[in-house]
Parts: C-alpha cells; sequence; structure tokens
C-alpha cells in the first residue's frame, strides 16, 4: 500500500487531550520510531507523543532517522529532521509544523567540528545496531558502549588497539599489527594466534572481518562509531562471539551534499625516525536524494621500536599499512535501500615488537627476521526495505583473507635436523569466507516485538607452514592443511512489554556446522602425516533479558545468554611422528572438541542532574567448559587443545559527566578470570589464570573546551592502568606481565575548515610488559616480554571542503 499525505492536510497524527490543558509543558516520553519516510515517522510520533503535527511538507523531506528512548516531543524531531532540508514550527504547546529549511548562506564555510577524545558515549542521541536492530544506547537493556568515530581525529593511532583501554573489559593483545587477538571481560584463549575461532566477533558494517585469524588492523578513518557488545552473542552472531561483538560502523555515503577532507600527520617517537600518515574522504551525490558515493583512502608508516644488536638493527618492527573503503548508497524508493561497499587494505610489517627479557628494554638477539604481512578485502551488499509492520533486510558479504609471517625457529634446529645455522618457519594462511542472512523484524513499538532470520555460509582455509634451513636453503618440515566449512542456522527473537515499564526478551539460534578437512604433512620427501575427515556439529544456545525502567531515567536489566564454538580438527603438529588420538596419551590429539560459555549479568543504567551524568554499572558470571586454547608442540609448532573448564566473575563501570565546556569519563573492571579444572590430556594448573588478561582494568579523562585567541580550542588528558597478569604457555612454563600505566595528553584549535591537534602518549615513558608472546619457538629457551611503545608525540593537520 502506498502512503500519501494530501497538501491541503496541515494537521496530521493524535491530539490527546489532557485535564492538565493544552498549555502545560509535555514530559519527555520513551519513544519507538524506525528510519523510514518522513511522513510516516511524523504518524508515529504524533501517535506516540499525543500531539498534532502538520505534514504538508514532509514528501520533500526524504527519509527520517530513527527515534528510540525517552525524549521530550522537539529533541524528537530535530533528530527525526537531522539533515533532511526540513525543520519545524512550534504553534502551540501541543501542535507542530514541518516546513523547508530556508536556503544555505551564498558562503557557507562550516568550521570543522573539533574533534573530541577518544571516550564512551552514553547519550539518548546515539543510535546502536550490534543488537541487529536500531535501539537508543541510554535504553538498552544490554552491557553495549558506542565511542563516537569522529573521537579517531585526535587518536595517535588509529587502529583497534587504540580502544584497548577506553572500552571497559576490552582486552587486545599486543604480538604487532595485523597479528592481534580480541578478548572481552577476561574471556581470553591464548596469546598466541592459531585456528581457534575468534572469542570477538568483530565487524565492519555487515562484513566480518575474523574468523579463525587475527584482526586486519583496520585503519579507524571516517567512522560514524564503534559499538561494543559485550557477554556471549551466539543467538544473534553464532560461533565466534562467545565474548561479545565490537562494530565499526563506517560513515555512510550522504545522498544530499559534497564531502571532501584531507588529513596529513606526522609521529615522533623515542629514538626512532618520525611516521606519516594521510587520509582522504570524498563524498558525492550521483542523484541527488537517490544514489551516492563516499570513498576513503589513507597511508600509514610507523617507524619501530625494538633492537637487534647482533645484527646491526636499530628500530625493527616498522609498519606499512594502506587502503581504502567504497560505498555506494542507493535510495530505490520510498521503501527500501540498498548499499553496496568494498573495503581493502594491505598490512606489512618488516619485523616483531616483542624484546628479551634478560637484555635492556627494547632489545633482543636473534638469528633470522621476522616480518609478517596481513592483506584483507571485503564486498557486502546489504538491502533494507521499511514497511508499516516492520523491516526487511538481506545481507551478503565476501572476505578475502591473506597472512604470511616468520618465526626465529634456531632453537629447534635439533627437532627438525638442522646443521647448526639459523632456521625459520614460515606460516602462511589464505582465507575465503561467503556469507549471507536474511531477517524480518517486527515494527519498534508494538507491546509484542519479534525477529526472524536466516544464515548461510561458506568458509575455506588453507594453511601452508614450512621450516626451512637457511644455510643452505633446504626444507625441513612441510605441512599444508585445508578446511572447508559450511554452516546453516536459523535464529529468533522475541520481545513482549506486559507494561510500559517492564519487557521480556528471549531469543534462539539452531545451527548446523560441517567441516572438510585435509592435511599432508611430513619431513624432507617423506609425508608422516596425510589425513582426510569430516566433522560435524549441530546445537541450540539460547538467551533470556529481562528490562525494568524504574523511571525515564534508570533502567535495570537482567540477561542469561551461550556462547559457544564448534571443534575442529588438528594436522601437520610433529609429537613422535604422529598425532594422539583421545585417550591415548597427552594432546595434541586429531581433534579437538567444541568449547561452550553460559553466562549470568546483572545491569544498571541511570542518568541524573539533568542529564549531565551516565553511568553503566554492570556484575556478571561466566562459565566456560572444555576451553579451546591455541597451544605450542614439543616441537614448536601450533596446535589446538581443550585444556579444561574456567570461570570468571566480576564487575564493570562506565561513567561520563559532562558540564558546559567540561567532559569527564571512566571506566572500570574487576574481575577474576581463572582456570578450575584442567583436562586431564593437558595439565595446567588449575589455581592459575586465564592466560593474559589482568584482573583490573581502567582508564580515566577529562576534557575542556575553550576559546584561544578567538579560536575554538579544547585539551584533554587521560591515565590508565593495566593490572597484573600470567599466561601459561605450556604446562611447564608461566610468564607475568602488565602492572602499567597509559597516559596521554591531547589538544587542538579549529579555524574555519581547518583543524589541527597535537597529542603525546606515553608521557613518561614507561616500558611495561603488555599482552603478548611473539615466537613460539622461544616458549621453552628465553623469556621474551612486549614492552609499550615508547613516548610519542603526534600531529595532524586537517582540511575539509
Amino acid at each position: 500500500m502506498t502512503f500519501a499525505v494530501h497538501p491541503l492536510l496541515l494537521l496530521t497524527g493524535v491530539t490527546w487531550c489532557l485535564a492538565f490543558g493544552a498549555a502545560q509543558a509535555l514530559p519527555a516520553q520513551r519513544l519507538s520510531i524506525p528510519a523510514q519516510s518522513m511522513a510516516r515517522a511524523l504518524l508515529q510520533l504524533g501517535a506516540q507523543a499525543g500531539v498534532s503535527i502538520g505534514a504538508g511538507e514532509a514528501s520533500a523531506c526524504g527519509r527520517s532517522r530513527a527515534v528510540n528512548g525517552v525524549h521530550e516531543v522537539e529533541q524528537a524531531l530535530r533528530l527525526m529532521l537531522a539533515e533532511s532540508g526540513c525543520t519545524y514550527r512550534r504553534i502551540d504547546a501541543r501542535t507542530y509544523l514541518i516546513v523547508r529549511s530556508p536556503p544555505p548562506s551564498p558562503r557557507p564555510v562550516a568550521p570543522a567540528p573539533l574533534p573530541p577524545v577518544i571516550a564512551p558515549v552514553e547519550l539518548d542521541t546515539v543510535v546502536v545496531t550490534a543488537t541487529k536492530r536500531e535501539i537508543a544506547l541510554a535504553n538498552a537493556p544490554y552491557s553495549l558502549s558506542a565511542v563516537n568515530g569522529a573521537a579517531f581525529d585526535a587518536a595517535a593511532r588509529r587502529d583497534t588497539a587504540a580502544l584497548a583501554t577506553r572500552l571497559a573489559g576490552l582486552t587486545v593483545t599486543n604480538l604487532g599489527p595485523g597479528r592481534n587477538k580480541l578478548f572481552v571481560r577476561g574471556l581470553a584463549d591464548s596469546a598466541l594466534t592459531g585456528q581457534t575461532q575468534a572469542m570477538v566477533g568483530l565487524y565492519l558494517d555487515d562484513t566480518r572481518l575474523t574468523y579463525d585469524a587475527p584482526d586486519p588492523d583496520l585503519r579507524l578513518v571516517d567512522l560514524d562509531r564503534v559499538e561494543l557488545l559485550r557477554g556471549p552473542q551466539g543467538t544473534l552472531y553464532g560461533a565466534g562471539a562467545m565474548g561479545g561483538v565490537l562494530k565499526l560502523v563506517s560513515k555512510p555515503p550522504r545522498l544530499d551534499a559534497y564531502e571532501r577532507e584531507i588529513s596529513t600527520g606526522l609521529t615522533f617517537a623515542d629514538d626512532t625516525a618520525p611516521g606519516h600518515s594521510a587520509d582522504v574522504v570524498f563524498n558525492a551525490p550521483l542523484l541527488r536524494d537517490r544514489l551516492a558515493v563516499r570513498v576513503v583512502l589513507y597511508e600509514e608508516v610507523l617507524e619501530g621500536m625494538v633492537d637487534d644488536p647482533g645484527h646491526s638493527l636499530t628500530n625493527t618492527g616498522a609498519t606499512a599499512r594502506n587502503g581504502g573503503r567504497v560505498g555506494l548508497a542507493w535510495r530505490i524508493n520510498d521503501r527500501w535501500d540498498a548499499r553496496l561497499a568494498s573495503v581493502f587494505q594491505e598490512l606489512h610489517i618488516n619485523d616483531s615488537q616483542y624484546g628479551f627479557e634478560r637484555l635492556p628494554p627494547y632489545q633482543r638477539a636473534l638469528s633470522v627476521r621476522e616480518p609478517s604481512n596481513n592483506d584483507f578485502n571485503g564486498v557486502s551488499l546489504s538491502l533494507t526495505g521499511d514497511y508499516d509492520w516492520g523491516r526487511v533486510r538481506v545481507t551478503s558479504a565476501y572476505q578475502g583473507h591473506d597472512l604470511d609471517r616468520r618465526y626465529d625457529a634456531t632453537t629447534a634446529a635439533d627437532r627438525f635436523g638442522g646443521t647448526g645455522g639459523p632456521l625459520a618457519y614460515d606460516e602462511t594462511d589464505s582465507i575465503r569466507a561467503f556469507a549471507l542472512e536474511t531477517s524480518v523484524a517486527s515494527a519498534p513499538g508494538a507491546s509484542i516485538g519479534w525477529l526472524l532470520g536466516l544464515y548461510g555460509s561458506h568458509y575455506s582455509h588453507n594453511r601452508t607452514g614450512e621450516v626451512l634451513d637457511l644455510q643452505p636453503d633446504v626444507s625441513l618440515y612441510v605441512a599444508d592443511k585445508r578446511d572447508d566449512t559450511n554452516e546453516g542456522a536459523v535464529f529468533a527473537e522475541g520481545a513482549w512489554s506486559p507494561t510500559h515499564r517492564l519487557k521480556l526478551i528471549l531469543g534462539g539460534r539452531y545451527f548446523y556446522v560441517s567441516t572438510r578437512s585435509r592435511t599432508l604433512a611430513g619431513q624432507g620427501e617423506a609425508v608422516t602425516d596425510a589425513f582426510r575427515g569430516q566433522i560435524q556439529d549441530d546445537g541450540v544456545v539460547s538467551k533470556g533479558v529481562i528490562e525494568y525502567a524504574l523511571n525515564d531515567t534508570a533502567l535495570i536489566f537482567a540477561q542469561v545468554s551461550q556462547g559457544y564454538r564448534v571443534g575442529g580438527i588438528n594436522g601437520g603438529v610433529l609429537l613422535n611422528g604422529d598425532l594422539g588420538q583421545p585417550g591415548a596419551g597427552l594432546q595434541p590429539y586429531r581433534e579437538f572438541r567444541p568449547d561452550t560459555l553460559n553466562s549470568q549479568e546483572l545491569g544498571v543504567r541511570w542518568r541524573g542532574f539533568s542529564d549531565r551524568l551516565g553511568l553503566r554499572l554492570a556484575a556478571f558470571f561466566v562459565d566456560w567448559s572444555a576451553i579451546q586454547s591455541d597451544r605450542v608442540s614439543a616441537d614448536g609448532l601450533p596446535f589446538t587443545a581443550n585444556v579444561g573448564s574456567g570461570s570468571n566473575e566480576g564487575i564493570e563501570l562506565e561513567g561520563v559527566w559532562s558540564d558546559g565546556p567540561w567532559r569527564v569519563d571512566l571506566n572500570f573492571m574487576g574481575s577474576n578470570p581463572r582456570l578450575d579444572a584442567a583436562d586431564d590430556s593437558y595439565p595446567l594448573a588449575t589455581d592459575g589464570d586465564l592466560p593474559g588478561v589482568p584482573k583490573v582494568l581502567g582508564a580515566f579523562s577529562v576534557r575542556r573546551e575553550t576559546r584561544f585567541y578567538g579560536l575554538d580550542a579544547w585539551a584533554s588528558a587521560g591515565l590508565g592502568y593495566v593490572g597484573r597478569s600470567t599466561q601459561q604457555l605450556t604446562p611447564e612454563v608461566t610468564t607475568d606481565m602488565g602492572g602499567y600505566f597509559t597516559t596521554e595528553f591531547a589538544t587542538g584549535l579549529s579555524s574555519g575548515p581547518w583543524s589541527a591537534s597535537l597529542r603525546l602518549d606515553n608521557l613518561f615513558g614507561d616500558d611495561g610488559d603488555t599482552f603478548g608472546y611473539g615466537n613460539p619457538f622461544l616458549v621453552s629457551s628465553e623469556a621474551v616480554l612486549t614492552p609499550q611503545r615508547s613516548r610519542n608525540l603526534s600531529l595532524s593537520l586537517t582540511r575539509r571542503f
């Protein structure tokens, strides 16, 4: 049915006659209005808020923005009409008229927005989508946080690690760019990279970035926001989201405006050569209000910081990153939108970034340099249709991910028959994935809401590992393993609001996974491991949430949820010439089992002092069974083991105080991640912690906006703490790390289209040992550490056109 508004009908909506009289100010109300045609959105606003809205101009206003949460009517209208070319006029307390905005000044020179400090955002105006629905962050019954994308304009480094101390409970390993893993709430499986599925689902819009490979470490440029949804998300996202979901949301192409922006930067670190960066953003409507393209291009070079005097090398570990994104948005009609997006990046690192504990900080002594590469490309297509009864969404995504890395394997010469010269272990991965998902959801605001979806994917991973004797150049061992995985799932979620304050949510997912694996491995010309096999798995995971709004500013919620990862197959691991089998001694076994996670959580969101203060507090308990963990065999080669069962309980706190030019942000997590019972075939110490995640994490920052000689200016400072932690690399080897502070100071100026910023990180030059272990072949022979990046100063200059 096509909806139309007659131009003579100036007042639409519903007018409620209240006993207090029309002149009384209307209180803020809970609203739930999806993005849709402006005329429909205004009708829904009128009905939900009890006002009359003259919508004769609505047909010229395009699509509305979503409005969710507790809002006053005029605040809701401002959100709904943002960037639509329309505004509103207040007739009386209960009557509004929609009109076209006045034409722009003939010389529009908008001042560049001031880049804020990286900080959690707790504002009613923020609408997030990590739950696969548009919901207001301030009223979300989940442990969900968001970071404004503009915050990265003030960041020295625009990578995933920049978020580690900014969002409560998020931990990032520090193996090096393109080699890191993400963990949430102390749920870490290993500091080493291997074949386990990622603990945290990492997404760029509709493209999944990680399956069983490290974070591709995209440069965070031109983002609208970053969302972190904590706790297992098996019902909506399936396997690989046991700890949560981190979603990078890019700015969509604008249909109504040209945008051009160029940014350049320089970075100076102690005792290293300068680094540099350049970012270009371009947006153009191709058919005004119908079709637009947005292009992002970037390049970044950062110098390394570790010396190897034995090879006369200084500042090894230099990183070169270049890539970009292209997005195409098409408004097909008043109901349907399409978005095609492409992302690509090449990341090259000339050496690893760890040092030896027995040497001065930032020094080591290797026989072989350890370069690595991480190249990523992805394409996604999404179709969204909005109807009176709800929303239809179809998304498809392709991922190509190629990695290679080298380790110094000289310490394993006696195990592989080396001639006494340096040995290298080269590992390459080629990953291809395609996923398709279709979902249908009811319109917001109904007393009973629902979401239904179908998911299917195909994933192939080819990994080759080779041990080389470099003098002469002879192959001592090679393993070639290929996995092909098909997955299908159906998921559903229902929400019931028996009263306007109480909501009950129940979700579930049925999944089926099949993996075919093939391995060929051997020493020299002899094949010692030839295997073909298949494993299958299916099951159901569920989620339940109870939400209760105490009043317009306080919300409490309780949640139980489940996460899972499917099992897999080891291949190419030397252990007395063969692989073990379950019940036949110590691991590695041919197969590793699925692991499951159950989480319970109680939380509260609260706003007070005229919305100047916002807080989120959550307590959680997690039980983790048959933990999958990337491990190192006696030969230094990687494999995956089930290491036992563990648990974690803790609390999280996030808060923001905003008063005039001042803003203060804080976050804190205290937890107790531990291994409760070891697997008999892999006897770790049961009184030990889960690997590497500290029991205490926290950060505090303050920001002040002001005027400086007639220019807009700001300054910010931050302090973070990473507590002590341990990791059991093998049953015999345990290392300590953590127990250090992070510090930062930043300031910026803005004049018209120009803006500049200065940032100083690690003010006191601390060299604390971060979460990582850079070389599996050194586990039993050398104590290594990965120090914080040395003190560095960054300067940036941005011009908007």
